[in-house]
């Protein structure tokens, strides 16, 4: 079984160079606060097993750390090493072969494999708890037991379009054959059937059109027919429209006429019925005038009652005027007598209301002025106070200005002291400057002399080149046997000749050493120089950024200046002026105060707060009782205005002609006369009831008689109607029907006559039609064999059909293994999945020992399959239905779920011998007791199962814990603690057998307690 010995980091992230961490074969504990590097430990074995980093994706060159060119990881397992190498470009490199570790598994499943049952990494997103649907079952599906048959499946669905594609061509194929064979039979037969009817003697078309044209013309039927049919060269289109024209008016004819004579056979009834018809019509126009007339003499008398109506009712509308100008009268007489009474009564109220004013004003006037003295003191002693506290707050301002002025003068120093810095660090720049550019010319000419020497030595390394490349071609091609020199022809002897050729090859030019030693010191030269140069311009740089934050103070110190001399206090444009200024202020304070204390001393004494509430309630109360007693007298005044209006508008008409009496007395005669009138109203109202149904009686019986004059007249012209159906004129008679019909049955024979006579064309014509379809079939038969026989061309289309059905046949046999094939590869990809949901019960017992929160414990996973695609989600039970995890899990919870998917899966898809567990800080949102959980399980698993665990916290009693947990059960484990330095961060080793303490002494008792 592997086991991962040790791992060694150089520039990842922050990490330095060659940061070695020896792991456990048990458990290794990475402890570091939170942005050490932790997830980096995790992040670089990912990069070290894969090449890639999933949280970069293709950005993985940001995993080097800063300044550096690139970063490399070591895994140094048991049997192999690995290493991944990327540079700043972005470039990877790995060595080593992991084919041990993961047998049989494709490169790029690894990632998604790992996170399955290996890695617990701080992406959420990628969790299976948390991710979709689809990106959950796409990594479910890279599971080795099921990867191949998702993969079969997909690859099928496109062989499947493909024989689909190829099964549809096949099929046309054989139908446009079978279509071609059925052509071909139909012309035949047809051909032959055409032949067969073309038999006997005919006659020529034109003599046919003859007799047809003498047939129309006794049968008064050639306008009927279609101009041009007969008349020219008859075609046998033309034949067979005529005949058929003709023969259909002929057939019309003889049904027509055999109808008439079977509807004359029936007309006496049609006689009899128009003659009964008449006489009733006779008969309902005389009852018609008699009940007009009774309607009319009803009429006339209802006129009369309702205008005798309307003449009484017009006496009584002009009685009720009467009256209710008498009315009028009557209520104006009392009215006046009425409003004499009121105005007596407003004249006394106006009289009182006017002495109750008179004495609520001169009370008033007595306590405004008492009221007003108090006011006019008391504001003044308030005047004096404001002045007062108003010269108490000057004196504390010009405390304040004192202290200004101290400010002011460290100020205007500070400024001074500025000054002088600049100045020097001025002259310092100038220096600075002068130093600069004398090194910037040094190094234009050490970048001159680099490229003089670069260029002297390229040239002659290239002629060097030349000459050992012209050497070692000679000495290629010199024979073995050779003895003289293809250059200066001089006999050296064949051993002596290889002997210096080979010299010749190995020898280097001393000038081409000599330019390189030359170009070296160049180039170190420039890089001195390059130096020099940047030194110089740092110091420049930072001279530079003194002055500027002096500037910057001096211009601050300057604008405290200007606020000094701006304040409202100093108002000042120095400091002398200044202190002159705050001096006489202040010596103006104390003689302001004295005046001010002598006008108090000469005012009236201040009156008491109750006294002067006293008096101002009795002014307020006074002056209430004044604005109630002018309200009285205006509304006394107007009530006596309104009192005389109304009795002027009562006086103002023609005085009345007639007393009190009198108008009573008309007014009940009136009222008689009116009773009188309504008396005659009903006698007249009920007569007119009585005329008016009499009137409606006589309107229904003349609607009546009107109606069945109308249904009479209908029924006449019905009769006329079917008179004229028979083609007879006139009102119906029984002689004019006797003598139509003996015409028709004259008639009859000679048109049946001529009807058979077309029946023997159309024989003949029809044979020609035959004639003619058979010359024609024979030309499309000959069209479609070319130079086949008939019998030879039927022998190649049925060898067409036969090809095409054996191509589609077999084609449709694999079509049918495929579609079996993908069956069972669903069937089985269901049970992958079946096999792979089979890890829930584990799950859930893991869930039972970490998670509190019951619900989580019943947490399922769904593998399945839609659309050709897996899908796969995990949910728990909520109220009566599932919810997704992430809808209501904590961070906690989700950490616990995922981790322990991970356990579960770990134990039963074992796709690696290298069983190992990589957990980036899972319990960072756990307390102790609740962390305590997940160690008792990871340690289980350590010892059942063999797992080799590594896991990072930054708490460190958790970290202590974990550790004596596993010390106490004789597991092998190591701590490291991740330490930033200034070369990058680095791992120290704590000890394997830590004593407990006292302060880290919490019992697994205690915390179960807990």
């Amino acid at each position: 079984m592997s086991k991962l010995n040790s791992i060694t980091l150089s520039n990842l992230r922050k990490f330095g160079s060659d940061v070695t961490i020896d792991l456990s074969p048990g458990a290794t504990i990475l402890l570091a606060p939170n942005g050490t590097g932790k997830t980096t430990v995790f992040e670089a074995i990912e990069f070290g097993l894969t090449g890639k980093i999933a949280r970069l994706r293709d950005d993985i060159a940001h995993i080097i750390r800063d300044d550096q060119t690139a970063a490399a990881v070591s895994l140094n397992f048991s049997e192999l090493t690995a290493t991944s190498r990327v540079t700043a470009a972005g470039k990877v490199c790995q060595d080593g072969d992991l084919s041990s570790v993961f047998p049989n598994v494709s490169a790029s499943d690894i990632p998604f494999l790992l996170r399955l049952t290996h890695l617990l990494d701080q992406r959420e997103n990628g969790w299976i708890v948390n991710a979709e649907e689809k990106e959950a079952g796409s990594q479910l599906a890279k599971l080795p037991i099921g990867s191949d048959g998702s993969k079969a499946r997909t690859t099928l669905a496109a062989v499947r379009r493909s024989l689909t594609e190829q099964k549809a061509r096949a099929e046309e194929v054989l139908i446009r054959h079978e279509t071609d064979l059925n052509e071909w039979i139909r012309l035949r037969q047809e051909r032959d059937i055409a032949a067969a009817g073309a038999v006997g003697a005919l006659r020529p078309r034109d003599r046919i059109a003859d007799v047809l044209s003498d047939t129309a013309n006794q049968t008064q039927s050639l306008s009927q027919i279609p101009p041009g049919l007969l008349t020219g060269p008859a075609s046998q289109e033309g034949l067979t429209i005529a005949h058929s024209a003709l023969s259909e008016i002929l057939q019309g004819k003889v049904e027509r006429a055999r109808q008439h004579i079977s509807s004359l056979a029936l007309v006496n009834d049609l006689v009899e019925s128009f003659a009964a018809a008449r006489k009733q019509l006779e008969k309902l126009n005389a009852d018609l005038t008699a009940a007009s007339e009774t309607f009319d003499r009803h009429t006339t008398s209802r006129a009369q009652g309702s205008a005798a109506l309307q003449e009484h009712q017009a006496s009584i509308h002009a009685a009720q005027q009467e009256i209710t100008s008498i009315g009028q009268q009557l209520e104006r007489l009392v009215g006046e007598t009425t409003a004499k009474q009121e105005i007596d009564h407003r004249n006394d109220a106006l009289t009182s209301a006017i002495a109750a004013l008179r004495e609520a004003e001169k009370n008033s006037h007595v306590l405004r002025e008492q009221h007003e003295h108090n006011q006019r003191v008391r504001n003044q002693h308030a005047q004096i106070d404001i002045l007062l506290q108003g010269i108490s707050q000057t004196e504390q301002r010009l405390d304040e200005g004192r202290l200004m002025l101290a400010d002011w003068q460290a100020t205007e120093q500070r400024i001074d002291e500025v000054a002088q810095q600049i100045t020097a660090l001025e002259v310092l720049i100038d220096k600075q400057s002068i130093d600069r550019n004398a090194e910037r010319s040094s190094y234009e000419t050490c970048k001159a002399a680099e490229a003089t020497a670069r260029s002297h030595y390229e040239m002659l390394s290239s002629s060097a080149d030349a000459i050992r490349q012209a050497v070692a071609s000679i000495a290629q091609h010199l024979p073995a046997d050779q003895d003289q020199c293809p250059l200066c022809l001089e006999p050296h002897g064949a051993a002596k000749l290889q002997s210096r050729v080979a010299q010749a090859l190995e020898a280097i030019n001393p000038s081409l050493t000599a330019a390189e030693q030359q170009l070296r010191a160049a180039v170190e030269a420039l890089t001195a120089s390059e130096v020099a140069v940047e030194k110089a311009q740092q110091a420049l740089d930072l001279t530079r950024g003194e002055l500027g934050a002096l500037e910057s103070s001096r211009q601050d110190l300057r604008r405290q200046v200007t606020q000094f001399r701006t304040d409202p206090i100093l108002a000042s444009d120095s400091l002398p002026l200044a202190r002159e200024a705050l001096r006489q202020q202040l010596d103006s304070i104390a003689p302001a105060q004295k005046r001010l204390a002598d006008q108090r001393a000469a005012l009236d004494a201040l009156p008491t707060p109750e006294a002067f509430e006293q008096t101002e309630r009795a002014f307020n109360s006074a002056r209430h009782v004044l604005d109630l007693a002018r309200v009285q007298q205006s509304e006394a005044a107007t009530r006596l205005d309104q009192a005389v209006a109304a009795l002027a508008a009562l006086t103002s008409g023609e005085p009345l002609a007639r007393t009190l009496e009198q108008l009573t007395a008309a007014k009940f005669q009136l009222e008689q006369q009116i009773s009188d009138l309504n008396g005659k109203v009903g006698t007249v109202q009920s007569a007119l009831d009585t005329q008016q149904h009499q009137l409606l009686e006589s309107s229904t019986v003349v609607q009546g008689i009107e109606e069945e004059i109308r249904r009479v007249q209908t029924l006449l012209l019905q009769f006329r109607a079917s008179w004229q159906e028979l083609e007879l004129t006139g009102d119906p008679l029984a002689e004019a029907a006797q003598a139509r019909e003996a015409t028709l049955r004259a008639t009859l024979p000679l048109l049946e006559g001529y009807v058979s006579v077309l029946e023997g064309i159309g024989v003949e014509i029809s044979a020609w039609a035959k004639l003619n379809e058979s010359q024609l079939a024979q030309r499309l038969i000959d069209a479609q064999r070319l130079e086949r026989s008939e019998e030879a061309f039927e022998a190649f289309l049925n060898d067409s059909i036969n090809a095409a059905r054996s191509s589609f046949s077999r084609l449709t046999l694999i079509s049918d293994a495929m579609d079996l094939l993908d069956g069972s590869l669903k069937k089985e990809i269901e049970n992958v999945q079946n096999h792979v949901g089979k890890v829930v019960p584990r799950w859930q017992a893991l869930l039972k020992r970490v998670v509190r929160e019951s619900r989580f414990h019943e947490a399922s996973l769904k593998f399945f399959s839609s659309y050709n695609k897996d899908r796969a989600g995990v949910s728990v039970p909520l109220g009566n239905k599932a919810v997704p995890v992430p809808d209501i899990a904590s961070e906690a919870q989700l950490t616990d779920l995922q981790l322990t998917f991970l356990l579960s899966m770990a134990m039963s898809h074992q796709w690696s011998p290298w069983k190992a567990l990589l957990l980036d800080d899972p319990t960072q949102h756990h307390d102790l007791v609740h962390a305590s959980a997940v160690f008792d399980l990871l340690r289980d698993y350590i010892v059942d199962h063999g797992f080799q665990v590594v896991i990072a916290t930054h708490d460190a009693l958790q970290a202590r814990y974990f550790l004596r947990k596993l010390q106490n059960d004789g597991i092998e484990a190591k701590i490291w603690t991740l330490v930033p330095t200034e070369n990058g961060v680095t791992a120290q080793a704590g000890n394997r057998k830590q004593r407990i303490n006292s302060a880290d002494a919490i019992s697994d008792a205690d915390l179960s307690a807990r």
